[in-house]
């Protein structure tokens, strides 16, 4: 018995301190192979606190023209996205910010896809930190009957973040986004803290993206760019 919970304690210990980045891109659309990134959010959490301070957030100059369906989103007009910094710049930064901290985000295969083409092609370099997604843990949860299954066939981040009774005042804001996706998240780590002790280890576990093919379409119907 006391084994086990020098075990528990042990393992509380080497996760107290784990530091998320929780992320969220604007994008153009949603065809990685034509539509660009237009804004990059993100948040540092430490377990399940949310660092204010600590934040990233650059509108830039994309790569294409946004589409009229964009402009209305995101409220950015292709003159005023003209005068902002290329995508070059903003990647370094954005690289550097994050370390080798894991990434979470809200269906997070979008984020990684695009920004996975763009470090390729500006920075000649690969994007493959570790992440969390935050939509596969919310259904992980409503399968144990943790969430009310009520909320089955929530996809939206309004939706989602409603389940947890999280306001939601504005969308399409990246670091807006990324704040309500991280408070999801924080969320997420205190139900299933109540279930293992190694709750780092079953996060990456049960909210580990599948990152592969052309994905064009495949959204559409739950997320707006």
């Amino acid at each position: 018995m006391f084994k086990f919970f020098r075990k528990n304690r042990i393992e509380s210990e080497i996760f107290r301190n784990k530091e998320f980045v929780v992320i969220d891109t604007e994008l153009t659309g949603l065809d990685e192979k034509n539509d660009s990134i237009i804004s990059i959010g993100a948040i540092t959490m430490r377990e399940r606190s949310i660092l204010i301070g600590d934040i990233f957030y650059r509108i830039l100059n994309p790569q294409c023209k946004p589409k009229d369906k964009a402009v209305l989103i995101h409220k950015l007009t292709s003159t005023e996205l003209e005068q902002c910094p290329d995508i070059k710049l903003i990647l370094k930064e954005f690289i550097d910010f994050i370390k080798n901290r894991p990434i979470v985000g809200h269906f997070i295969e979008i984020d990684i896809k695009f920004l996975r083409k763009e470090t390729s092609k500006w920075l000649n370099t690969g994007f493959t930190p570790e992440a969390i997604d935050t939509y596969i843990i919310f259904n992980w949860l409503i399968e144990r009957e943790i969430i009310s299954k009520k909320f089955k066939g929530a996809k939206s981040l309004p939706e989602i973040a409603e389940a947890f009774d999280i306001k939601v005042d504005m969308l399409h804001d990246a670091l807006y986004d990324a704040f309500i996706t991280a408070q999801i998240f924080q969320r997420e780590i205190i139900m299933v803290q109540k279930i293992n002790a190694s709750w780092f280890d079953l996060l990456k576990k049960i909210g580990k993206p599948t990152v592969s093919g052309y994905m064009f379409g495949k959204y559409e119907k739950n997320y707006q760019f």
